[in-house]
């Protein structure tokens, strides 16, 4: 894959957006399955978004 720096760039700003969404989600867990359920959406949020990155705006 070839990346532009702007896409690299976005990139790294959607990453981050979801990493503080997902540790949002893990520091409001009531439960062990509240965690399990954040890492899993996490996993799978991040795995989209290299899996199919974002066309240039």
């Amino acid at each position: 894959m070839n990346f532009t720096f702007a896409q690299t760039e976005q990139m790294i700003e959607e990453s981050s957006a979801l990493f503080e969404c997902y540790l949002e989600r893990v520091f409001e867990s009531e439960s062990f399955t509240d965690l399990i359920s954040a890492s899993h959406w996490y996993n799978d949020a991040f795995l989209s978004l290299i899996v199919n990155p974002t066309q240039p705006r």
